[in-house]
């Protein structure tokens, strides 16, 4: 089996990506293991945060109530970011580790709240809070083509003002799939899609977002490769 797949569109096994992010929830929680830089310098992954950060914080200043959806949320790094702007926060993820963990960390804040929940069953969840934020992580490359226009549609029925959608991506023409990949800096086998940038924008384009704000995060010393990189959108929705 070819496990590095270029330019063909294939799916991943879903399943296989759940298990990888459950296992990290058990072992290890924290910002570093959480945002995959375990081969980074010790503030790596800090200095990544703090430039995500800098990104949303016009969007939550400009906002008289900040109400945020965080999908894919693993510990919480975005209710630690903005607790003290908070007027309510739900993170779903579907690692039970990391959702128990960030429950424990987040216990006295009755304003935020986290779900295990998996983003394709999210147009199920009834959402009683109206968000005027989403934020969506590292999340969409562990998604299969068939489920990514159902996911943005039920972006687009919350009625957010802003949506940010951060995802790794392939900088070549064409995209990369990691097919029960061996990885080594991971230390095992690893299934993702790199979709290139003009197809994420195309899924943007058709789900009826305007795109605000886009660049690459990340440089060499926090991530960034010769052919993958993260990119941003700040989406309006």
């Amino acid at each position: 089996m070819n496990t590095r797949v270029y330019d063909e569109k294939i799916d991943i096994n879903t399943e296989d990506a759940k298990k990888f992010w459950t296992k990290k929830g058990r072992e290890h929680l924290s910002l570093k293991s959480v945002l995959l830089g375990v081969d980074k310098a010790e503030d790596a992954q800090k200095r990544r945060n703090e430039k995500e950060s800098g990104i949303l914080s016009s969007v939550v200043s400009n906002l008289p109530e900040l109400r945020i959806l965080d999908i894919g949320c693993g510990i919480g790094r975005w209710a630690e970011n903005f607790k003290d702007n908070l007027d309510f926060y739900t993170g779903i993820d579907y690692s039970k580790g990391f959702i128990e963990y960030a429950k424990n960390r987040f216990a006295k804040y009755k304003n935020i709240n986290f779900l295990e929940l998996s983003i394709c069953d999210i147009d199920k969840l009834n959402l009683k809070e109206k968000y005027n934020l989403i934020i969506c992580t590292g999340v969409l490359m562990y998604i299969n083509d068939s489920d990514i226009m159902r996911i943005l549609k039920s972006f687009s029925d919350i009625s957010p003002e802003y949506i940010y959608i951060q995802e790794s991506i392939s900088l070549m023409e064409g995209r990369l799939t990691l097919n029960n990949f061996e990885s080594k800096e991971l230390k095992t086998n690893y299934s993702a899609i790199y979709r290139t940038k003009a197809e994420y924008e195309e899924y943007y384009r058709q789900a009826g977002f305007r795109i605000l704000k886009t660049d690459l995060l990340l440089d060499d010393e926090t991530g960034g490769r010769k052919e993958t990189n993260a990119q941003y959108w700040l989406l309006r929705g």
